[in-house]
């Protein structure tokens, strides 16, 4: 056999940055697509649409909990133990685009993101983002193993299960969409598409922190304001590569559907954590509203 010439060689270690899979979108953009700053805009715009006409906090906070600091505690407790599960699995539908995705500065910036979330975020004192919501659980009365030990409800197990397929089946941009979109939901804040009140489900607090309304030290309770600051790096990475990547229109439009979509099944998730949350003090929960 032949030795390779040194420009094979060269030819070759160019391409170690592409995983070659059985079907590539072209890198160059149609004719009918998008800029990359038109897309951005159209993007962020789609995430501020979706936050407007779906809304977590519809259901306002039961008058005790704004009452009695001991209900307080037990009511976000509970919905934080329900938010656990989402949280569990978010790196796990991450690590589905990032499976599916040939191109390795994706991959790079998806397994920084899954760092943070399941090894150690030098931001929150070396902890993984699931320690941090054990520690803001155990904060209001919550030990850890009841965290681990709880049932999902089959709502919960649904939005979940609907999220995992979406990052399976789409497309890895249109998976990394859906994912990397629910932290640009900060980006689409900080520029002015959407103001701070529409991203925020304690919209219905009244003004006041869960510290405050739980009795405990102010700052005590970390994952919100964490991902405060996170959902801003990663949403800001999310974007560079959708703007770069998603080259025609039709992978834009699936897209800007993406977002949409899982952006209305985390609300599910968020009404859904907060009926379950008005169950365990005590008050009716019988409905829920999905639409």
């Amino acid at each position: 056999m032949d030795k390779p010439r040194e420009d094979t060689m060269s030819s070759l270690a160019g391409d170690t940055r592409v995983t070659r899979t059985y079907f590539l979108y072209p890198l160059e953009r149609a004719p009918d697509a998008l800029s990359p700053d038109e897309y951005e805009q159209k993007f962020l715009e789609a995430i501020a649409e979706s936050f407007r006409a779906f809304r977590s906090d519809h259901v306002p906070l039961p008058e005790v909990v704004l009452t009695d600091a001991k209900v307080a505690r037990r009511f976000f407790g509970i919905e934080r133990m329900l938010h656990s599960v989402f949280a569990k699995l978010f790196p796990s539908y991450l690590m589905n685009v990032a499976a599916s995705c040939p191109y390795q500065d994706v991959r790079q910036d998806i397994l920084k993101d899954c760092w943070d979330e399941e090894v150690a975020d030098p931001d929150a004192q070396g902890k993984s983002h699931i320690e941090v919501l054990y520690g803001d659980v155990a904060v209001m009365g919550i030990p850890q193993e009841e965290v681990e030990n709880f049932e999902p409800t089959p709502v919960l197990m649904a939005c979940m299960h609907a999220l995992d397929n979406m990052t399976r089946t789409l497309p890895w941009q249109g998976g990394y969409a859906a994912m990397g979109g629910l932290e640009a939901a900060r980006v689409a804040v900080a520029r002015g598409f959407m103001k701070r009140e529409e991203d925020a489900i304690t919209a219905s607090h009244r003004g006041r922190t869960v510290e405050e309304l739980c009795g405990v030290p102010e700052g005590s309770i970390k994952l919100w304001r964490l991902h405060a600051s996170k959902d801003l790096t990663h949403g800001e990475d999310c974007l560079k590569v959708l703007k770069k990547y998603c080259t025609t229109r039709e992978i834009q439009q699936l897209t800007f559907w993406a977002v949409k979509t899982a952006r209305s099944l985390r609300v599910i998730t968020n009404r859904e954590q907060r009926r379950i949350a008005m169950a365990a003090i005590g008050l009716p929960a019988d409905s829920l509203i999905v639409t």
